[in-house]
């Protein structure tokens, strides 16, 4: 990994914060940002792309992401200019 790579993506990190209940993203909508996990907790779900019968839940921590579609849909050869969509349903 080239030596300016982690100084780019920490010049580009902004924090946010979330109050309890809020949808922060829904599964099906597109990804426009990772989310890293600092302090708390968030909800995260999903049906498996609406599949009938199925539902997975699990609670993200400090030290966990989500929005990872982006990284695929980036080291995609001729990523295009629509964004990936959601897997999950993320909240606060």
């Amino acid at each position: 990994m080239d030596d300016q790579l982690p100084d780019a993506i920490c010049e580009r990190l902004v924090s946010s914060l979330s109050t309890e209940g809020t949808c922060i993203v829904r599964e099906g909508d597109p990804v426009n940002e990772m989310l890293f996990v600092i302090r708390g907790q968030l909800e995260s779900s999903t049906t498996n792309g609406g599949r009938s019968g199925f539902f997975n839940s699990i609670t993200l921590t400090p030290g966990d992401c989500c929005g990872e579609e982006l990284l695929t849909w980036a080291l995609m050869p001729k990523s295009s200019a629509n964004l990936p969509s959601s897997t999950r349903t993320v909240k606060a």
